[in-house]
């Protein structure tokens, strides 16, 4: 076995230069299908690989197949081997955890009905003796101060990038030799992906090697050593991050980065028969502030929403925007303010009811049923507006016939829309990830809305993904003239199609107009962008 001599204290050159994880040949199938294909990294001690390329191209399935939770998920190891520190790495995953490899998943999975500190103990099971867990949870605090301010807080009331700091934390409470992380800045904002990219810097500098998994090609360059790309469950291509951040080929063809700067162009769609539904009407939030305790999670936030038009809410993470559209939906009561839709007073009704006015919303994790296939998930969209009952059902009753025939156009209708008619059979599962938010949009658009809430719809997309969901909204829009209310952190993609721009920060809105307006102004450019003076909230805001 590799290492340095008895009594020999190995340099920190010597330690990088040693794998201290290996994939080797890895071939991974599901039910027979093949996932990867021959597919080989080196992770050195101390260091930090990239892995890159488009949804669908075996990333997650490598990381599962690391962290041994394969067989959860239906999938396989058929050849190659996994190695840490030289030998074979534990089959089981309780024993990977303890052998020193531990994933954060994708999606920020915390124990929301705990506190964050209630969060680490869990994640320093594996860590033995007080004072360990003690020094663990330092560490932790010192990566993240943040979380050590908020120590005694349900970790649902976090913001998303607060989450996504727990998620990561609690993972480094049992001491990992190496750390996997699954799409660590997946819906942040650009000030929160540049702190995230410190972070796994600093990882890196207390000992920890770290695989990270990434659509933001240019963070995960930017801080990594090596980086492999995959494409169809093959390494295309792989080599020092430094060489393939520097590669304009490599950063047009995978990874999607090349020319950034530029707005999402929406292309021109055919049209399409529209499905029924009842007109948008004129959407009013007055003077709308939740209070979760002493925190203030909105402040007297105000905005309308023109019927027909699209209007987009943006911000950084723990801004309020979310908690704007739990309002808007009822999920949150407001403590003051109150909101209408058209004559209709939407404050003190419980979801079932908003949604029966015509309002129905999307969310940033997609929530789908993952091995029910996509025609069927999309008639689930459908629930609120069946009317026939068990019994009439059952006898396949004329009235039930018609309404299951009326079901079937409106699905039909909508996967033409936005291009799923081809994929309406397979399980949902089988989808690549840009496909699987299109269904989620599309079981939205089968509830019939006059009024559609998009949380995060291109989060975690690479460039072609987020340039076809541009196009599907921009078809949704035109074509059946819903109003739409977009949530999201890519500014290419909200000023390609937002003709109004609501800005929040710390639950205050600093910013209400025209993209151009939006994108002049000083205060958002401090607040989402992280320019000067943008570090720290103003001493009167709430923690």
């Amino acid at each position: 076995m590799s290492g340095a001599l008895p009594g020999v204290r190995e340099t920190d050159e010597e330690a990088a230069g040693r794998a201290v994880l290996e994939v080797v040949d890895l071939h991974v199938s599901y039910a027979g299908v093949g996932a990867l294909r021959g597919v080989s990294v080196t992770l050195p001690e101390r260091g930090i690989v990239a892995v890159l390329g488009n949804n669908g191209a075996g990333k997650s399935t490598l990381l599962r197949a690391i962290s041994a939770v394969l067989p959860l998920q239906g999938g396989a190891i058929d050849d190659g081997e996994i190695r840490l520190a030289g030998e074979p790495l534990p089959e089981d995953p309780a024993a990977v955890v303890r052998a020193g490899v531990v994933q954060v998943p994708e999606g920020r999975h915390v124990f929301a009905d705990l506190t964050v500190e209630e969060n680490l103990r869990a994640g320093a099971l594996t860590a033995k003796g007080k004072d360990r867990k003690a020094e663990a949870r330092d560490r932790a605090f010192e990566l993240f101060p943040r979380l050590e301010e908020r120590r005694n807080q349900r970790a649902g009331l976090l913001s998303g990038g607060e989450q996504q700091m727990l998620a990561i934390a609690r993972a480094l409470m049992s001491e990992p030799r190496v750390l996997l992380l699954d799409e660590p800045s997946l819906g942040l904002a650009p000030k929160l992906v540049e702190q995230i990219a410190e972070i796994v810097s600093r990882i890196r500098e207390q000992g920890t090697a770290v695989v990270l998994v990434e659509q933001n090609a240019s963070m995960a360059l930017a801080v990594a050593d090596d980086a492999y790309v995959l494409e169809v469950g093959e390494v295309a291509v792989s080599g020092p991050a430094r060489d393939l951040a520097a590669s304009d080929e490599i950063r047009a063809r995978y990874l999607g980065v090349a020319g950034e700067e530029a707005e999402m162009e929406v292309h021109p769609v055919e049209k399409t028969a529209p499905v029924g539904r009842s007109e948008p009407q004129e959407l009013v939030a007055e003077g709308v502030t939740v209070r979760f305790g002493g925190l203030v999670a909105l402040d007297d936030v105000s905005l309308t929403i023109a019927p027909g038009s699209t209007h987009a809410v943006i911000g950084p993470n723990g801004a309020g925007k979310s908690t704007l559209l739990n309002v808007l939906t009822g999920v949150y009561a407001a403590t003051e303010g109150s909101v209408r839709y058209g004559d209709e007073e939407l404050t003190g009704r419980n979801p079932n009811r908003i949604a029966k006015l015509g309002i129905s919303r999307t969310f940033q994790n997609i929530a789908l049923s993952p091995h029910m296939s996509v025609r069927d998930n999309l008639r689930i969209g459908r629930h609120r507006l069946t009317k026939t009952g068990f019994v009439a059902a059952g006898l396949r009753l004329p009235s039930a016939r018609r309404e299951e025939a009326a079901q079937r156009q409106v699905i039909a209708e909508v996967a033409e829309l936005l291009g799923l008619t081809d994929r309406l059979d397979r399980p949902v599962a089988l989808l690549p990830y840009g496909d699987r938010k299109r269904v989620e949009l599309g079981r939205a658009l089968c509830a019939e809305p006059s009024l559609l809430l998009l949380d995060e719809p291109v989060a975690g997309m690479n460039a072609d993904e987020k340039q076809r969901m541009a196009d599907a909204i921009a078809r949704v829009r035109e074509e059946l003239g819903v109003s739409l209310l977009l949530v999201e952190h890519d500014m290419r993609f909200v000023m390609g199609l937002a003709e109004r721009v609501t800005v929040l920060d710390f639950g205050r809105r600093i910013a209400d107009g025209s993209p151009e307006d939006v994108q002049a102004d000083e205060r958002v450019l401090e607040a989402y962008l992280g320019t000067a003076g943008a570090t720290t909230a103003p001493e009167d805001d709430p923690p």
